[in-house]
């Protein structure tokens, strides 16, 4: 089959296409895959480091303040139109998934001019405008979790998850571990509140990811020699290397690291970005805490974040529950079903 992979901006969009790609690759090694993103996003860097092929077309998130960059976003979306029915007409592939996002938007324009079927792949409980725009034209709609069929008429299959996480192994450890992330551009409240704190967690192994923007300014602030236990990273590629060695993880409430941390049955603390899109990381996260897999801390109440970790990581019947409540929300063969799907409708 020829399958396009629309994804593209931060790693939340980007991951779930790549672990689809591995388990088309897995199916049939004569499988041909594109990736189609824009230069704005990571696209390039997560993609290409997996040996996957990648094009770009001009594309730009609709921003909601006034600025340049929010001006000009629908006349760089209508070049990329123009750019993906050329890319689209010149592949001619049997299907396209997409997995949401604003490099899918001219994509899907292109496709339904040009008849392509697509399935559309959303993440968040809250699904995004794109897929809310184009789903009455998708040949499939799959959906991570239940709450979204409030929205969208789709199959509930989950996110999927890369094989690299899928197989880690638990790493055994002396002593406790959190690991702490922000997603793909790191979270300055998160950054500063855990630097701030980070005297309170000295009876804990701290593995921060605290993304390139703030990475040296939260590495000078923390003594290596005064705080051996804490391990700052600048960007994580290989997630299970820290989440495999884990007890408890921090994080906000993106769909995909949610996915990551269920798929291996971990308890969890989610801060939500307080400025998401709709507010959608309150609701996935509201789906999440109500199911038991994860306790709730707002952003504004960042002040107690090492309290919590200390006082979870010390309870091991919460650790025990809450990890159990994860693995029961995992949804681990979705890469799997979604491929499923491609082979029947082939």
């Amino acid at each position: 089959m020829k399958i396009v992979i629309v994804a593209g901006g931060t790693g939340g969009h980007i991951y779930p296409g790549i672990a689809v790609a591995q388990e088309l690759k897995d199916r049939d090694a004569g499988n041909q895959i594109l990736f189609i993103g824009s230069r704005e996003g990571l696209e390039g860097e997560l993609v290409g480091r997996e040996g996957l092929e990648i094009k770009y077309i001009h594309a730009r998130a609709l921003l909601r303040k006034i600025s340049y960059k929010a001006l000009s976003a629908p006349f760089v979306s209508l070049l990329g139109f123009f750019e993906s029915l050329r890319l689209l007409f010149s592949t001619r592939p049997d299907h396209i998934i997409v997995t949401g996002g604003y490099v899918s938007f001219p994509v899907l324009a292109a496709a339904v001019i040009l008849r392509i079927p697509f399935l559309l792949l959303e993440q968040n409980a809250l699904p995004g405008f794109t897929n809310r725009f184009w789903h009455k034209f998708a040949e499939q709609v799959v959906l991570a979790f239940d709450e979204s069929r409030k929205y969208l008429d789709g199959v509930v299959l989950g996110n999927p998850v890369r094989k690299s996480i899928l197989e880690s192994k638990t790493v055994s450890h002396d002593r406790k571990a959190v690991t702490v992330i922000g997603g793909s551009q790191g979270a300055r409240s998160i950054n500063r509140a855990l630097a701030d704190q980070i005297d309170k967690l000295k009876e804990v192994e701290v593995y921060h990811i605290i993304g390139k923007r703030d990475f040296k300014s939260i590495k000078d602030k923390i003594s290596a020699a005064r705080y051996p236990f804490y391990h700052p990273i600048e960007y994580m590629y290989n997630m299970e290397e820290l989440l495999s060695r884990s007890d408890l993880v921090v994080s906000r409430a993106g769909a995909t690291a949610i996915s990551e941390i269920l798929a291996l049955g971990l308890p969890s603390v989610l801060i939500p970005f307080p400025y998401s899109a709709e507010g959608h990381q309150d609701l996935n996260a509201k789906v999440i805490t109500e199911a038991g897999a994860a306790l709730l801390l707002n952003d504004r109440e960042l002040v107690k974040l090492s309290g919590i970790i200390v006082s979870t990581l010390k309870d091991e019947e919460q650790l025990s529950e809450m990890g159990m409540a994860a693995n029961k929300l995992a949804k681990r063969d979705a890469a799997q079903r979604i491929v499923d799907i491609l082979y029947a409708k082939h």
